[in-house]
């Protein structure tokens, strides 16, 4: 869907929403077309509106708990994804969002086990690969992380972020040249190499590989990679290396990532509704919204 079109579908939806907001299939559908132009948060207060007329609807929840963990409020999407759970609500995105809430929570045994189930439903999804790639890694489980991501290459995901995770993946092995060739597909050679010398001295040096961030998600992954400065935030799990001690170097970004969302079907037509004209979120070049 181009910008045109999901602006179009987010003024429809909005006049349907604005005149019953209440309506769970309003809220859902304008969610959806807030979501395709990056406005989370927006969409977010929609659901929340939305849910709290209809406690019980577990779409809804579903809905709001994705809605909430991509902008931050893990209470609230911890306390929608429970709900939808209760009610049987078991699709593969909503069970790719109970795993990354487990891994933010450094619960990555749980984290697995939602992606694991999330994949099955969902074989070739990019995003759920890259997240339970990175459960593996941030549970000291690389070579499996290696493998997972071996394979969804092999399987023909041509997927930067794929690729970038497998490089540091194979750092965090010592295996440099490798990881080195593996992000020149997509940095070029010198800015891997670069990025291996960083991992090289970090690894020596501190205790902490990678930690899991929440991130922005984008509409162009062109400049995303793992080995950008993070942001200040309360560290995740770490994986543990046999080094010397802490420093307060910054580490790699290690992302988890939000599966591709899809406008839904045409909302009733409103007779004299005014349209309205959603606030648009602007996001710098940063990671993919996929897996955001």
């Amino acid at each position: 869907m181009s910008a045109a079109e999901a602006f179009e579908a987010t003024t429809k939806w909005g006049a349907a929403y604005n005149k019953d907001p209440k309506n769970a299939r309003n809220a859902l559908g304008y969610a959806a077309s807030l979501r395709a132009l990056g406005n989370n948060q927006r969409a977010a207060e929609v659901l929340q509106t939305a849910y709290l007329a209809n406690p019980n609807d577990g779409q809804l929840a579903a809905e709001l708990g994705r809605a909430a963990l991509e902008t931050g409020q893990v209470g609230l999407a911890g306390k929608a994804l429970k709900t939808a759970e209760d009610k049987g609500i078991e699709d593969w995105k909503t069970l790719s969002a109970q795993g990354t809430l487990a891994a933010k929570a450094g619960d990555h045994a749980k984290a697995q086990k939602y992606f694991q189930a999330a994949l099955k439903k969902k074989p070739d999804s990019s995003s759920v690969i890259n997240n339970l790639a990175l459960s593996y890694a941030l549970d000291g489980k690389a070579k499996q992380a290696e493998k997972l991501l071996r394979t969804a290459a092999d399987n023909g995901h041509d997927d930067k972020r794929l690729r970038q995770n497998l490089a540091l993946v194979l750092g965090v092995q010592g295996k440099y040249d490798e990881a080195r060739e593996v992000a020149a597909v997509d940095v070029g050679e010198s800015q891997a190499k670069k990025s291996m010398a960083y991992l090289k001295n970090m690894l020596s040096n501190s205790t902490a590989v990678a930690s899991a961030e929440p991130q922005t998600p984008s509409r162009d992954d062109g400049d995303w990679s793992p080995f950008g400065p993070s942001v200040a935030s309360a560290p995740a799990a770490p994986v543990v290396t046999a080094a010397a001690k802490p420093q307060t170097r910054q580490v790699p970004i290690v992302r988890m990532v939000r599966p591709v969302d899809e406008i839904v079907s045409e909302p009733p037509k409103v007779a004299q509704a005014t349209p309205v004209t959603p606030g648009m979120s602007t996001f710098a070049k940063s990671s993919p919204a996929t897996a955001r």
